[in-house]
């Protein structure tokens, strides 16, 4: 799915090093991948990632809309004396514009006005466990920082503490989650920080048809003012009939932390200038006071399973994106982000298909419905969404993929009259196909967006339609 930019996913894999280059011709989008790296071996792996995606392209009736992508990851992993260890660095350049006014009302010859570009690096260290002796306390414990800044001269600052650890206690399985995160966000004439201490000790007990999970959490959060959450926490899974049917439930809540990085990543459209005391732009955490759900699943088959999971959910300041009009630009191309305290209820559905390795299909479904206390609409939430990949080897050197999407109408309010306005669905259907001429080279052509349809994920933002890459893949050692 794209909103005028195809994102490509990438995995590591066990070659020591590739090369991949590709053009989208109706976009003049170039795509280019390098990885070098060792391969796979038992005590030490290193690699080095780079990826480019951009596009030079206008879309029609709307600003320049073209975007450049960089993103880097390194990272090095290894077993010392029963530990694992690894250390990740990531960087990323993405710079876009904030295309969505109609170019036939607004002139703007200065690209700048509507341009934003986010500054991201992460560097994280991962300490595990890796103890037969089950005296010990084993521990998963993993230390990460970002730094994100943006062309509107918004930074934020983010340090997480993550650890998990484990021992046996009377035969009980117990454990204990501390999760410490301080959020720091600054504008040149205002400041906020956010400090969020979670505490979660839980009792795991298993065997083979019976799973049970008992505990509580508590979490702190110190951001204008001090609070205290208390969440249970409870999940039990029986395995009814030889694993062919497992039912499940379980209660839960948690705090979510919004950022510039958490907003952008979903609507890269945000106004990221956030202030402490403005009720138009300002940042706020989600809390999901109770999260109850419940489902079954199972293996139909060797090659298939499912799971069916129903949920209700509470949550306090409840995201949404909604345009409003920027004085300095007197354009309607930014999204604020509102809240609203809402009862979210869902039902989703996932199939997984596997024949070894020659089809494979996932096919999953969601069903939302939201019952909010100020909004008269979920705005830009869709009320379903339905996704469809498949894989198929034909040989050795001919395989072909297809990934479809499926998502229903959205409500948008115009930030000039407060009109409401019903987004039309949907639908994506995307093909790839490869030809491996050998274990070193291959050629891929990719089809994105093949009904060529014009939507609009975002009010004012419309998407690309067809477009043809062609590219190659080459192992050089």
């Amino acid at each position: 799915m794209t909103y005028a930019k195809h994102k490509e996913k990438y995995i590591w894999n066990a070659y020591q090093s590739y090369i991949k280059g590709g053009y989208g011709l109706m976009y003049n989008m170039p795509l280019l991948e390098l990885y070098f790296g060792n391969k796979n071996d038992k005590d030490l792996r290193y690699g080095i990632l780079y990826n480019l995606l951009a596009s030079g392209k206008q879309l029609q009736n709307v600003g320049y809309s073209g975007f450049t992508d960089h993103k880097a990851e390194a990272f090095a992993e290894k077993y010392i004396a029963k530990h694992f260890v690894k250390f990740n660095l990531d960087y990323a350049n993405n710079k876009l514009y904030n295309y969505g006014f109609d170019t036939s009302v607004v002139k703007i010859s200065d690209r700048s006005a509507y341009r934003q570009q986010y500054y991201y690096w992460s560097p994280a260290l991962r300490i595990k466990s890796n103890y037969n002796d089950s005296d010990k306390i084993h521990h998963d414990i993993m230390l990460s920082y970002y730094n994100l800044q943006n062309y509107s001269d918004a930074r934020e600052n983010n340090f997480k503490l993550n650890a998990l650890l484990n021992k046996f206690i009377h035969q009980e399985n117990f454990y204990l989650q501390v999760n410490y995160d301080f959020y720091n966000h600054k504008l040149n004439q205002d400041t906020l920080n956010n400090q969020i201490f979670t505490l979660s000790p839980y009792f795991l007990s298993k065997n083979e048809d019976l799973e049970i999970r008992v505990g509580v959490k508590t979490t702190l959060d110190v951001f204008k003012t001090k609070k205290f959450y208390f969440y249970p926490v409870f999940f039990g899974n029986y395995n009814l009939y030889r694993h062919i049917i497992e039912v499940f439930a379980g209660i839960d809540g948690q705090l979510q932390k919004n950022s510039i990085q958490s907003l952008s990543n979903e609507n890269p459209f945000i106004a990221t200038q956030f202030y402490a005391y403005n009720q138009s732009l300002h940042l706020a955490n989600s809390n999901q006071s109770i999260n109850i759900y419940a489902g079954f699943k199972g293996r139909l088959s060797s090659k298939t399973d499912y799971i069916v999971q129903g949920s209700y959910e509470r949550w306090d300041s409840l995201y949404f994106f909604n345009p409003f009009f920027d004085k300095n630009t007197n354009l309607s191309n930014l999204y604020q982000v509102e809240y609203d305290n809402t009862t979210l209820y869902t039902l989703n559905a996932q199939v997984r298909f596997d024949a070894s390795r020659q089809v494979q299909i996932i096919a999953s479904g969601n069903y939302y419905h939201y019952q909010l206390k100020n909004f008269t609409r979920p705005w830009h939430k869709p009320l379903y969404k339905a996704q469809l990949s498949a894989k198929y080897k034909l040989n050795n050197s001919f395989h072909f993929g297809l990934d479809a999407f499926l998502i229903s109408e959205r409500w948008a309010k115009s930030s000039l009259n407060g009109d409401t306005k019903l987004l039309s669905s949907i639908v994506d259907v995307n093909l790839i196909a490869e030809y491996k001429r050998n274990q070193k080279f291959s050629v891929f052509a990719m089809i994105n967006n093949i009904a060529n349809l014009r939507y609009y994920q975002w009010y004012n933002y419309p998407s690309q339609r067809f477009n043809l890459m062609l590219g190659f893949t080459y192992v050089p050692f």
